[in-house]
């Protein structure tokens, strides 16, 4: 899987998944992301989906980077995850990196006057 195929489909799913959320309790009383909020002791309020809190999605990725004898001209190839077993017997070198960042996202918001 590349790098941007995994954030991308990382943050739809997170976003997919609270929207999911919000919909199955909606009715309960609580709420998931709810416009406005308590900051401190300050209320922080919304306006009409104008003020939006903003989170971070902290992201840590393992890199590997393979350089295989049987690619030609010694290509490397990145991928995010590595999994598999291979019978074939070649010369590799596999470099493992570690990315960490953040991504800042602001979620569905929940309206709480329905």
């Amino acid at each position: 899987m590349d790098l941007k195929d995994f954030i991308k489909q990382t943050l739809i799913q997170i976003t997919d998944g609270v929207k999911d959320a919000q919909e199955y309790i909606k009715d309960s009383g609580a709420y998931i992301n709810p416009e406005g909020f308590h900051d401190g002791e300050n209320l922080k309020s919304g306006y009409r989906g104008e003020y939006r809190h903003v989170q971070k999605v902290k992201l840590s990725v393992a890199v590997n980077v393979v350089e295989n004898s049987e690619l030609k001209g010694g290509v490397g190839i990145i991928s995010v995850f590595s999994a598999g077993v291979s019978s074939k017997v070649s010369d590799v070198n596999t470099i493992t990196n570690r990315i960490e960042f953040e991504i800042p996202i602001s979620l569905p918001v929940m309206d709480i006057e329905k």
